[in-house]
């Protein structure tokens, strides 16, 4: 019997030479299986969050959430959140929109990106346009921020807003910037203001509950919710081979799929 966690699986947009499959192939799909105790089955789930969305998670908690206006995604790639051993599982439904002004910007920095001028720090600037650049951003972790220092060159795009004229008051990015670069993680971006546009916010009610009181609780929701059971006896040959080529290395295919890898 083949008992795996299934770390890795899914359709992947196709790049030149198609992952070596020949460059007649339009996407691929990729399998890969790893052996896991009940401590790694988790380990991926719980996601480190942006400030933002940590304030959020934390109001709601304590009780005490009030909506989370966007322009961007809070949450989209987090699940669940550990605090002090306890997993939580967050959701962060769509309660009310709203037209807003809409400042589009771009953010560059790179070896021939021109940053001289006035600069002012990401954590120096007010609240008000720390969280509309998170939501440029991506909702970005602590973690994720320190890349933008390593990388050699990025290109940043988005649409700065503010969910009342109060907040927007405060802006010294927009409607005429205070600045002209932004440094985040020790790499100064470039500022440009491209247009202003009527932009839809979103407001997003952050809503969080216990799901597991441990590491092997939380494991335990894991397998039921993504562990997969192959029995040996119940594959064909050809779905045999595929699991047993996922474990060892990672089995892949170019569409059209095998009926036997979308089987399995």
């Amino acid at each position: 019997m083949y008992r795996r966690a299934l770390l890795s699986a899914g359709p992947a947009v196709a790049t030149a030479g198609c992952f070596g499959f020949g460059n007649g192939c339009s996407g691929i799909a990729t399998l890969d299986l790893s052996a896991v105790n009940d401590a790694d089955a988790g380990s991926d789930f719980p996601g480190s969050l942006s400030p933002p969305e940590r304030e959020a998670f934390d109001a709601a908690r304590r009780g005490e959430s009030s909506p989370m206006w966007s322009v961007g995604d809070p949450f989209s790639s987090v699940e669940y959140v550990v605090v002090d051993g306890t997993y939580y599982a967050v959701d962060a439904p769509v309660v009310d929109r709203a037209e807003r002004p809409g400042h589009r910007i771009e953010l560059e920095t790179g070896p021939e990106v021109e940053t001289t001028g006035r600069t002012v720090g990401f954590d120096d600037l007010p609240a008000a346009d720390r969280t509309a650049l998170f939501a440029v951003l991506g909702y970005p972790s602590a973690a994720e921020m320190a890349r933008f220092e390593r990388a050699r060159s990025i290109s940043i795009g988005g649409v700065l807003a503010y969910p009342d004229d109060e907040a927007a008051s405060h802006s010294e990015l927009v409607p005429d910037p205070a600045y002209d670069a932004v440094r985040i993680a020790d790499a100064d971006f470039r500022l440009r203001l491209v247009s202003t546009e009527p932009t839809t916010m979103e407001a997003r009610g952050v809503e969080t509950r216990p799901v597991a009181d441990g590491p092997d609780a939380f494991a335990a929701l894991v397998y039921e919710r993504d562990g997969v059971v192959l029995d040996g006896r119940d594959l064909t040959a050809e779905q045999r081979d595929i699991v047993e080529t996922a474990i060892d290395e990672e089995y892949g295919e170019c569409a059209p799929y095998s009926d036997a890898f979308a089987a399995v």
